[in-house]
């Protein structure tokens, strides 16, 4: 079985830098085992700017998506707490974390991170 690329694209809403994530990615145990994050730019959707950087992960194809979803979310969540980072209607512990998989016109993969405001 092949690999799989993903390209994990952050909000801004979240205040974690992709630099940041990645180092979190890296530094854990049980996400390391899965992947590597490395830094890359790529072209952005939605929120982003035409040009950005995001953190790529490449796993074996076995590893669902789910799995990723929910380290991913894991690592932003110790993160943003870490960072204290505060929203208008309180500490980052009232909020929840989206992430959306789309796929790309070129075939690629991507996992949005962003702010569930519901």
């Amino acid at each position: 079985m092949d690999d799989q690329t993903y390209q994990i694209a952050l909000s801004p809403d979240l205040h974690i830098s992709p630099e940041e994530f990645a180092n979190a990615w890296n530094e854990d145990d049980v996400a390391r085992t899965f992947a590597e994050a490395h830094l890359s730019q790529a072209k952005g959707t939605q929120f982003f700017d035409p040009m950005l950087v995001t953190v790529l992960l490449t796993v074996g194809a076995g590893v669902a998506t789910n799995l990723l979803t929910d380290i991913i979310e894991g690592i932003v969540k110790e993160l943003r707490n870490k960072k204290g980072v505060q929203s208008r209607t309180g500490p980052t512990t009232h909020k929840h974390t989206r992430t959306e998989y789309v796929k790309l016109p070129d075939g690629s993969k991507m996992l949005v991170i962003d702010i569930d405001e519901s």
